[in-house]
């Protein structure tokens, strides 16, 4: 089983990146920005790249609902000002999306983190894809 510079297991340091990724952005970029700055491992490379992607992903999920929900804030206020009726999301669905999209991130990093025990992990074939093509073995 490899090691770190720390002297913990790969798998386990990238388990406890993926939880950091549940828990905390900072933790997961601390952690993450160690992995690439110090570490030679490129499985443990590709992810603590993988891990921040999820989250900017998600993020961006979550940028995309607020932005359309503030759009139809400034539609409302705009027909606020001739007519007594609003427009909202059909049946609360930028909650729903949001919290779809919450739970699956969690569910995602509980999995990946799981895996990363046996140094193992999901293929996402796009988020796969583009750290393979941005992400090369040092040669020394």
């Amino acid at each position: 089983m490899e090691k770190t510079r720390l002297g913990i297991s790969v798998g386990l340091l990238a388990a406890i990146m993926y939880f950091m990724g549940i828990l905390n952005l900072l933790g997961l970029l601390l952690i993450a920005g160690y992995i690439l700055f110090c570490e030679k491992d490129l499985w443990l490379r590709k992810s603590a790249v993988k891990a921040v992607l999820i989250y900017a992903v998600f993020a961006v999920i979550t940028l995309i609902l607020g932005v359309i929900d503030n759009c139809f804030g400034i539609l409302n206020t705009m027909i606020g000002w001739l007519f007594s009726f609003r427009i909202d999301f059909p049946l609360d669905l930028d909650n729903i999306v949001g919290y779809a999209a919450s739970i699956l991130r969690t569910v995602l990093y509980l999995v990946l983190a799981a895996m990363a025990l046996k140094q193992n992990t999901i293929r996402i074939a796009p988020l796969d894809n583009f750290i393979d093509k941005h992400l090369k073995e040092e040669t020394e």
